[in-house]
């Protein structure tokens, strides 16, 4: 009898310790973790302990013309140009200085050479009237590359250059172009950038537009644009990742269509979100001017909701206006729902008032500190920086911009003229290949101490870490998140709600609230496997497709409507009410109309709407420490996250407990029983 129980004993025990380990094996595929030994919500730790160094701003252009003048008249008006950017008269001078093996170098170093060694360049007009324009330039061997409103893309072969630099008479092409009529600044194009990250993650985030696909409501007779800086790869996916067929436009630089897949990969989330709607795809090399073209095919196409997730910072008031943002808000009144990405740039994003406490033109980042620190996020990166003030009306404060090496050496300096003409813009901005990881150091300088002071400064750094110590989350919106048109979504972890540490906060400068919404990230896609496809590129798809979901079934619907609709049935999180980390909160559909606004006469589907992702376990995810600043606001919290995958984990590893201190009972009473015998 004793052995029958120790049989049966046994065999309990032997239950609870499987039935322990699968309940634990699926509680932690829900995101569950051991209780006590949760991962606490840190962001990335990019202290930068290096010391400060001692700076020395170089001399201004002007300082440089005047010495130059006796030998070089040509080149010194050139420098005292005030039309012409100031990376075409680095370019110049280097030329001049160091021959046309140093030039080419910093013209690629600088951002201002194409591999076909054409000089690219945008003019700004006073008109829009651009015909008799751009035939002078194709008389003077100008290649066009894209051109809306007031803006021309243009290519100057280098070759071109060089035999005008180099002739007995220099006629500088550039300094012809910009006394032609109607040009009031020539400046390196302001490029847009995907508001991706890739990082390991899981899969999809499972939504409520599942039940509404149940429903029959599966976005069919809408038609979605994805703007995007390329679509590599989006033809094998046909027929499965996407739609049977896409409509395809390109414009501008088509260098990075069929390479970067960023694009293609919000495709597949739209997708995903509205099998049924139709896609278009359209690409532009992140210029303003192909940006205009790009847009105004799709609203030929009549689409119905077009999703960007590119953008820039710091080249706008951040207050709805703009080139781009009236571009967005053109589509708006064309009954087009744009959705936006938010922007990646809360932990590279500084802002402060001017501080000048020694009086030497330098502005103070704090006490005793000129100079602010960061990190390129590998070798040969891309690298841009940006710095904009809020003198938007007058444009009549002049700083500039320096970029040093760990060394305290000058790399590069933005010196655009700021003196109120017209054309001119609070800016300056860096586009520099880094060489190497090391610490890199940037200063804001007040140009000859003519500035009054005043100004409040924001800086970006795009492809690096900026010292957390200096990070300000708040006023770190995309362009064109801010534009009244533009419906902004912010970025939180799939499985958890759990906002994402880089996702751009608000406010606009004219204080409305931003993000709109926050959807889901940290998602899988065909485009980026094994990787995850993070970022608020990722959320901003998830809006479009739930979008064309909303259009279907109330098709009376305006862009408004939409906004109103998805605002009201999100999960709010973060601090009650809408806020400047979640908006609204995260994307839910919530349940679908109950009678879906489908034609009798088109069949049903009969095919299984899959997701394309499948749910792995998740990376640490969380908040940036928040910093001190002008402006500053909580970046958000941890969301109202469901615990359910925590309590399965808990009762898995009960389970387990019991079962193992069962069998081990078990063994010891067997030993008493078998001594006793």
């Amino acid at each position: 009898m004793k052995q029958q129980h120790l049989i049966i004993g046994g065999v309990i025990a032997a239950i609870a310790i499987l039935t322990g380990l699968g309940v634990l094996t699926y509680g932690f595929s829900q995101g569950g973790s051991l209780p006590g030994l949760e991962q606490p919500p840190t962001a990335p730790d990019d202290s930068l302990d290096g010391p400060q160094v001692t700076v020395t701003p170089p001399a201004s252009l002007a300082e440089l013309a005047a010495e130059i003048r006796p030998d070089y008249p040509e080149l010194a008006d050139l420098l005292e140009n005030p039309e012409l950017g100031s990376v075409y008269k680095d370019f110049y001078l280097v030329y001049q200085q160091g021959g046309r093996e140093a030039a080419v170098a910093l013209a690629h170093q600088r951002g201002i050479l194409n591999e076909a060694d054409q000089i690219v360049m945008t003019l700004v007009l006073d008109t829009e009237e651009t015909a008799p324009l751009i035939a002078e330039l194709e008389a003077e061997g100008v290649l066009i590359e894209a051109q809306f409103r007031h803006k021309i893309n243009i290519l100057i072969p280098l070759s071109q250059v060089q035999a005008q630099i180099e002739a007995e008479e220099p006629a500088l092409i550039v300094e012809r172009i910009s006394n032609l009529n109607h040009v009031i600044r020539l400046e390196l194009p302001p490029k847009a950038t995907t508001k991706q990250r890739l990082i390991q993650g899981q899969g999809v985030n499972v939504t409520s537009a599942a039940t509404w696909h149940e429903q029959g409501i599966t976005g069919r007779g809408v038609k979605v644009g994805v703007l995007d800086l390329g679509f590599g790869g989006y033809r094998d996916l046909l027929g499965n990742e996407l739609p049977d067929e896409v409509e395809v436009g390109q414009f501008g630089d088509r260098s990075t269509f069929a390479t970067e897949v960023h694009g293609t990969a919000c495709a597949e989330i739209v997708h995903e979100m509205a099998p049924e709607a139709e896609i278009v795809l359209a690409y532009y090399d992140g210029s303003d001017a192909a940006m205009g073209e790009a847009v105004q095919w799709l609203i030929e196409q009549e689409v119905d909701i077009i999703s960007n997730s590119t953008g820039s910072n710091g080249l706008t008031p951040l207050d709805g206006s703009g080139f781009v943002a009236e571009i967005v808000d053109q589509a708006h009144d064309h009954n087009i729902f744009w959705v936006n990405a938010a922007g990646n740039e809360a932990d590279a994003h500084y802002r402060g008032h001017f501080a000048d406490a020694d009086g030497d033109n330098l502005h103070d980042f704090a006490a005793g500190v000129s100079t602010i620190p960061f990190i390129p996020l590998d070798y040969d990166i891309e690298g841009q920086i940006i710095l904009s003030w809020d003198d938007w009306q007058q444009v009549n404060q002049d700083y500039e911009l320096i970029l040093y090496d760990s060394n305290g050496t000058v790399l590069a300096k933005s010196e655009e003229t700021q003196d109120g003409s017209e054309g001119q813009y609070p800016i300056e901005s860096i586009f520099y290949v880094f060489d190497d990881p090391d610490v890199y150091y940037l200063s804001i300088e007040n140009y000859e101490g003519q500035a009054d002071g005043q100004a409040t400064f924001d800086i970006f750094v795009y492809g690096a870490s900026l010292d957390p110590s200096y990070v300000v989350p708040a006023y770190s919106l995309t362009n064109p998140a801010d534009a009244r048109g533009a419906f902004a979504v912010g970025a939180v972890n799939w499985a958890d709600d759990v906002l994402e540490f880089y996702s751009s906060n608000g406010p606009t400068a004219d204080g409305r609230t931003k993000p709109d919404l926050a959807a889901p990230s940290v998602v899988d896609s065909a485009s980026y496997a094994p990787e995850a496809f993070d970022g608020t590129s990722a959320a901003a798809p998830h809006v479009a497709g739930a979008a064309a979901l909303i259009r279907q079934a109330f098709p009376d619907f305006r862009p408004d409507d939409i906004a109103t609709f998805l605002q009201e049935r999100a999960i709010d999180l973060g601090a009650p009410g809408s806020d400047n980390a979640f908006g609204a909160g995260r994307l839910n559909l919530g349940e679908s109309p109950a009678e879906p606004t489908v034609p009798d006469s088109v069949p049903q589907p009969e095919a299984d709407i899959q997701a394309t992702s499948t749910p792995r376990t998740s990376a640490p995810v969380g908040l940036p420490g928040q910093s001190v600043g002008i402006g500053a606001e909580s970046g958000g919290g941890s969301g109202q996250a469901d615990d359910s995958g925590g309590a399965i984990v808990f009762v898995g590893l009960c389970l387990l407990c019991f079962g193992g201190l069962a069998a081990s009972g078990l063994i010891i009473a067997g030993f008493v029983v078998m001594r006793r015998r």
